[in-house]
């Protein structure tokens, strides 16, 4: 039987993951970092990527064909505060876990990010063109990309933007789960219209990563939805798909807020690349939204 290991198998992504490898065939293994999961018909372990002994130990020790690396310092604020441990998580644990991955030959699938771009362009940047991040959080998650690629030519860079769907093994929120929260509370919120991006739905993702490792691509691939819209769309959108009051959404610049990160202004990324190779349609905002609907409360 084919074997992936998913590290941050706790994380909204990872737990997809792990749920597609299981539908696929595969033994898989699931690590934690701060809480432990129980995923379905999977093994669970501790992992900390930043320990080079230990991540080797346990990969060595289930010896997966893949490796799927969900797991970083994803709070953008956070690291601009803290970019020592920025750099120890996403970028030197990362290469820990590509070292890993060479000394026992798995492939590796690295799960990067659209703000790895500086949003300039102003449309979707293509797989191809130049990265020039504009924060501390950017530039680890580059050099994750980096290390993963000089590591093995085989190896895999998956790119993804503001990840949403449910969360069914934690109580974090995501962008768009905290929309619905708030306006089921009847908060006031105000969101970004000049943050322009292209939301993830989680659960298609999962599936986009695993047709892409066992297609045997790999380089560069886009693997997010494939609008490009803005946060406060986002939030009206969401409004519409969950009939919730969409007064309650206000409008408001970047520049009116105090942000300790700057984030770019347009960071859609392009998915023809990825939509051509797997022979898949990338799954659009109001699909994405649907399908949580109909999933809500589903386990």
């Amino acid at each position: 039987m084919r074997r992936i290991a998913v590290i941050g198998a706790g994380g909204l992504l990872g737990q997809y993951v792990v749920k597609e490898a299981v539908k696929g065939g595969y033994e898989v293994l699931g690590t934690f970092h701060n809480l432990p999961v129980l995923l379905p018909s999977s093994q669970t372990e501790f992992m900390d990527i930043t320990e080079p002994d230990q991540t080797v130990g346990v990969l060595r020790s289930f010896m997966p064909d893949s490796v799927i690396l969900t797991a970083a310092l994803t709070n953008v604020d956070l690291c601009e505060g803290n970019p020592s441990e920025a750099w120890r998580v996403n970028a030197e644990g990362t290469l820990n876990v590509a070292q890993a991955c060479r000394e026992i030959d798995a492939k590796l699938l690295y799960v990067s990010t659209d703000y790895v771009f500086g949003g300039s362009k102003g449309t979707g940047y293509f797989e191809f063109e130049s990265p020039d991040p504009l924060n501390i959080y950017a530039q680890t998650k580059l050099e994750g990309e980096r290390l993963t690629l000089d590591s093995s030519k085989g190896n895999l860079v998956c790119r993804v933007s503001v990840l949403y769907g449910w969360n069914r093994v934690s109580e974090k929120k995501n962008f768009v789960t905290w929309i619905i929260d708030s306006l089921r509370s009847g908060r006031e919120l105000l969101l970004f219209d000049d943050q322009i991006a292209s939301p993830t739905y989680a659960p298609h993702c999962a599936q986009i990563l695993m047709k892409l490792l066992e297609s045997r691509s790999k380089g560069v691939y886009h693997t997010s939805g494939p609008d490009c819209i803005s946060r406060y769309d986002i939030g009206l959108k969401v409004a519409r798909s969950f009939d919730l009051d969409r007064s309650l959404i206000r409008r408001v610049a970047t520049a009116e807020m105090e942000l300790p990160a700057r984030r770019p202004r347009c960071s859609c990324l392009d998915v023809k690349k990825t939509e051509a190779e797997i022979n898949m349609k990338m799954l659009s905002l109001e699909e994405g939204l649907e399908e949580m609907r109909l999933a809500e409360g589903k386990g």
